[in-house]
């Protein structure tokens, strides 16, 4: 089995040119084989190499279907499957661990610490920790879902890191999305201090892998054990990503023809008054 150690994630952050930096991680704990102290480590070593680590934190079990008074949006990546569906059974608490499993072990321990920052969304929040942790997450609200991504934009030294998943993982592609033209998808979320709120939220990401020809060059690979890891400057990843979405809308599209969300992507998102 393949093991990492504390020291070892340090040195690596160091060698890749990533210390002191703002960093929008996406991870899989489980790809690097074995971690000694987990987690936490792999959290710390980022943390003692002066980073800021920006990590989704989304809680999809606080969707709620629209309230029956708000007129319908067209275009807005919702069919009445997708409506019948939502089965609300968590209200969202800004200050609290909640988060869905599917987020991963990083971004639940992360949401543990006493000095994490976290996001005003009920759907889609983000949460940071580190020098720069304040300042980016407080952009965020229900309508300015990825106003802690365009903060890490605004910064010199920022980075993506995928950490053992590929690009259908990485959020920043849907602020690409956004920066590209695209309007938002609207949906609704049970706020334990607002009650029912709607919310920005991004499309179907399951055809992000199509983009990958066109950053491979700005892309540093290593492996951590027996993790792939993938590094992109974060500005010149979005400045790419959105040109070519703006250029070739359907880019985006996933293998399913009839999926909605793509469909109704790639028309430009929703049909707003």
């Amino acid at each position: 089995m393949n093991t990492v150690t504390y020291e070892e994630l340090k040195q690596v952050i160091g060698q890749a040119g990533l210390a002191n930096a703002a960093i929008c991680l996406h991870s899989s704990l489980k790809s690097f084989g074995y971690v000694e102290g987990g987690a936490d480590a792999v959290i710390q070593a980022w943390l003692d190499s002066g980073c800021t680590l920006v990590v989704p934190t989304f809680t999809y079990e606080c969707e709620t279907p629209p309230p029956p008074q708000r007129p319908l949006i067209l275009q807005n990546g919702l069919d009445e499957a997708d409506l019948a569906a939502i089965r609300p059974n968590a209200s969202y608490r800004q200050h609290s661990r909640m988060i869905s499993p599917s987020m991963g072990a990083i971004p639940a321990k992360i949401l543990e610490k006493a000095a994490v920052v976290r996001g005003n969304h009920p759907l889609n929040s983000f949460a940071a920790l580190g020098p720069l942790a304040a300042a980016i997450i407080a952009t965020q609200s229900p309508d300015n879902v990825y106003g802690p991504l365009k903060q890490v934009y605004q910064h010199a030294a920022a980075f993506m890191v995928l950490i053992g998943v590929d690009l259908t993982k990485a959020t920043p592609l849907h602020f690409a999305e956004e920066k590209a033209g695209r309007r938002l998808f609207r949906r609704w979320g049970r706020d334990v201090d607002n009650g029912i709120v709607e919310t920005q939220v991004g499309s179907c990401s399951d055809g992000f892998n199509r983009l990958q020809p066109f950053v491979a060059h700005i892309e540093q690979r290593i492996t951590v054990g027996a993790s792939n890891w993938r590094i992109y400057p974060f500005r010149q990843f979005i400045d790419i990503a959105a040109r070519v979405i703006a250029q070739n809308p359907a880019i985006t599209h996933c293998d399913d023809q009839l999926c909605v969300r793509c469909n109704d992507a790639v028309k430009g998102g929703p049909i707003l008054d």
